[in-house]
């Protein structure tokens, strides 16, 4: 186990897509995976009693500022969102004057978002989003992008909130879920705060109001998407149908592929006024996002995402790519798949251990999650095709495809 004082790891040992996993205790553990190059150094920080998180990471033998950019995330976050509020905060927030207000008020209902943010991420999103700015627009488009990171970060922990209330989950992130802690209420309240407290930075971007105008538009459309992929996902939940492969992705591309596309194309919109850019960097992202999702549903039914159990998306009755195809495939076995989800429902994880490992057995053999690990693998390599004829040679660019490889190993 490793100290839960500030330590220094050299990973030299380690190459791309090496997972490093991180706990304080038993209960709690942090899972990330390292994206980049052999040599790297990983720099893990105790961020609250319960577990590690990584603050920082040098990367060989370019050594872009990555240290720098994965700060800028953090630091922004909290300055957004910061650990307490006070009056100048609240009326930063208000936009306006405010008679003196009870700041524990306001510290106890938007606990749930800090509570989940705490508990760290991948930010994958945000990343994406300043190496876009970066290769697009150099520095200074970088500068403007590490200001409104929030934009794509907040969203994200707020759709999490909310995914987990209407799905029944009662774990996220090595933790109990939002709602399980604090309540419904509180926690759809906390999870939209932060599909609006974000729109700030925009406000105060330095740029012209053509460009904020620009990234309104950007933010608004991806939040609509946002919520029609949700809302296609809920009805899937609730019918005893297996919607078709194409459908399946462009849920997708609507729930988990939006918000790194919203954010590439803010940090394309930073750097240049070129609409086709802008929508192709987008693009680009989303693809990413997709083939993440579904790699997401793979890792889930063959050996658990981190923070949550193995086979809960069954439980969740969360018709995944996996099980599409192994109910397109086998047909004779969608009443069979139907009851195992009924029953997980009904009974809980520990009440249905043994119905919902038979289920995986039976889609493990059949080379179902192989074919769905095979199509995420498909839109990772389509994605740096694009990225290497959108992007000129960086270490920037470099960097993305590192990240983008990572996933490969997962």
């Amino acid at each position: 186990m490793l100290s839960t004082h500030r330590t220094l790891v050299g990973l030299s040992s380690l190459s791309m897509g090496h997972i490093l996993i991180v706990s304080s205790n038993v209960y709690h553990c942090h899972i990330a995976f390292i994206y980049f190059l052999e040599g790297s150094n990983v720099c893990l920080q105790k961020t609250s009693s319960r577990f590690l998180s990584i603050v920082s990471v040098g990367i060989s033998p370019y050594n872009p500022p990555m240290n720098r950019w994965l700060n800028t995330i953090e630091h922004e976050l909290n300055r957004v969102l910061p650990e307490s509020s006070d009056q100048k905060w609240i009326e930063w927030v208000l936009d306006s004057s405010a008679p003196p207000t009870d700041t524990t008020t306001i510290d106890r209902f938007s606990e749930p978002a800090r509570d989940l943010i705490r508990r760290g991420g991948k930010r994958w999103r945000p990343l994406f989003m300043m190496l876009t700015a970066k290769m697009l627009g150099g520095e200074r488009a970088l500068a403007l992008a590490e200001r409104l990171v929030s934009l794509v970060e907040l969203p994200h922990n707020g759709s999490l909130i909310v995914d987990d209330i209407e799905d029944n989950s009662d774990w996220r992130r090595g933790g109990p879920a939002m709602h399980i802690l604090y309540g419904e209420d509180f926690s759809i309240n906390a999870g939209n705060f932060l599909y609006f407290l974000p729109t700030k930075a925009i406000d105060e971007a330095a740029v012209d109001d053509k460009v904020k105008l620009l990234i309104y538009q950007i933010y608004a459309k991806y939040m609509r998407r946002i919520h029609l992929g949700q809302g296609m996902d809920i009805c899937w939940h609730h019918h005893r149908t297996f919607p078709p492969v194409q459908e399946y992705e462009l849920m997708c591309r609507l729930k988990t592929g939006c918000l790194p596309a919203m954010g590439c194309e803010i940090g394309a919109a930073l750097a240049l006024d070129d609409p086709q850019v802008i929508r192709r960097a987008g693009h680009i992202a989303e693809t990413i996002g997709v083939g993440f999702q579904i790699l997401d549903d793979v890792i889930n039914l063959e050996k658990g995402n981190p923070g949550k159990m193995q086979g809960d998306d069954i439980i969740e009755n969360k018709k995944s790519l996996p099980i599409i195809i192994y109910v397109e495939e086998n047909p004779d076995q969608v009443e069979y798949v139907m009851g195992v989800f009924q029953e997980a429902r009904k009974a809980g994880y520990d009440g249905s251990t043994t119905l919902i490992k038979e289920l995986l057995g039976k889609i493990q053999a059949s080379g179902s999650l192989a074919k769905a690990r095979k199509r995420a693998f498909t839109l990772f390599e389509e994605a740096l095709q694009e990225i290497h004829t959108l992007y000129a040679p960086s270490a920037e660019r470099d960097m993305l495809v590192s990240m983008v490889n990572s996933f490969f190993s997962a």
